[in-house]
């Protein structure tokens, strides 16, 4: 059983070493496994659709077509868009995932199994789905209000008096809100899975609510709470970058001793069809953007072959690069679940940590003494920091 909270930053400093844990690390790459794998799909169809010929498509893209797309035409551009909203509501489910292993882990369970998380995930999937349409319907709301005023103002004179008159009152501060929401809307991509895995009865209001709660009432702790967890992943990601790619070559050199020289060769072909002098992934196996100190794949990569053994290989090392960025990933979605946790606690007096698990009951060994109810007092409220 975990350390009662502190319910401050403390708690946060323990994320990257929370989400050193297998299970969160699988289930954040399985997340961005499948983000990978929608992204994908809709974006060579957004191709397909603009005429491009799909084998020249993906000699020119590959894996992660980024970089470069030639998407002129609004359905096209339609298609394209749709599969990174998609894609980024599957990492959303992946952080919901690695959030709710962490509040089990508060509320004292911590045997959640992975295979409970994405099942969880995917049984909140129409909570945290509604959560984001609501906002971004609410958004158009005030653009299709503001559409119908530009219609009015095209009323001879009286039009232009009137869109005058309600420019800095209501107008200004309606669109002011606006620009408020928009701004939310990107940061719920990072704390709405956290407040949804705490929340016990799946209500998309209450996620909304709490989310919008949180920025807005102690919106110096989270933002302090966010930059910390970002910048933990990417030092800790590159820690665990640069074991990763020693344990590989370590796996390598000793084959080899065994098995000659073609199995490094394999590898070097396998890493060949991999986007191994991206940006991503030159960025990952650096310390810091801009910081002439990390790890060159460059030397490694050789000539790629159409084997089918080169191209499994070439997947067995994205599964490894994978697991980096699922670490880092899970660095962050720990951060903010631990960081609401205590936010949650600052903010409303309320403490997650003394609620039941959702997945797991304690039976206690003694009777409960006069009648009290064991683990459900919450404890003194610490110094806030």
């Amino acid at each position: 059983m975990e350390a009662r909270p502190h319910f401050n930053f403390r708690d946060v400093l323990r994320a990257p070493a929370a989400a050193l844990s297998a299970k969160q690390i699988l289930v954040m790459s399985l997340a961005l496994l499948f983000a990978l794998v929608v992204y994908d799909l809709f974006t060579y169809a957004a191709l397909y659709a603009a005429g491009e010929p799909m084998s020249q498509a993906f000699d020119a893209y590959g894996l992660a077509p980024f970089n470069n797309l030639l998407l002129d035409t609004l359905p096209v551009q339609v298609v394209y868009w749709a599969g990174v909203g998609l894609a980024v509501l599957v990492v959303m489910l992946g952080f919901f995932a690695v959030s709710a292993l962490n509040i089990e882990a508060v509320r004292g369970n911590r045997f959640m199994s992975p295979g409970q998380a994405i099942r969880f995930a995917l049984k909140r999937l129409p909570q945290i789905f509604l959560s984001e349409l609501s906002i971004v319907l609410f958004v158009v709301l005030i653009v299709l209000v503001f559409a119908a005023l530009g219609l009015v103002s095209r009323i001879p004179f009286i039009g232009e008096w009137l869109y005058v008159l309600l420019f800095a009152i209501p107008n200004f501060i309606i669109a002011l809100f606006a620009i408020f929401i928009i701004f939310v809307l990107a940061l719920t991509v990072l704390l709405l899975p956290a407040v949804a895995a705490a929340e016990r009865r799946g209500e998309t209001f209450t996620a909304i609510l709490e989310t919008f709660s949180t920025i807005i009432l102690q919106p110096f702790r989270w933002f302090g709470y966010t930059v910390y967890s970002l910048v933990a992943a990417k030092v800790c990601g590159f820690i665990y970058a640069y074991f990763a790619y020693r344990a590989v070559q370590f796996l390598i050199w000793s084959a080899s001793l065994g098995g000659g020289e073609r199995l490094e060769r394999l590898a070097q072909s396998g890493l060949a069809h991999l986007p191994a002098r991206s940006d991503l992934v030159r960025e990952t196996f650096s310390l810091f953007p801009g910081v002439p100190f990390g790890v060159d794949l460059h030397p490694l990569i050789g000539y790629p072959t159409d084997s089918v053994l080169s191209n499994l290989m070439a997947f067995m090392l994205f599964l490894v690069f994978l697991s980096i960025l699922g670490y880092s990933l899970a660095i962050v979605a720990a951060g903010q679940a631990r960081g609401y946790v205590a936010l949650r606690y600052i903010k409303d007096n309320y403490s997650i940590a003394a609620e039941e698990s959702l997945f797991f009951k304690d039976e206690p060994v003694n009777e409960p003494v006069d009648g009290e109810k064991i683990g459900t007092s919450l404890p003194d409220k610490p110094e806030e920091s």
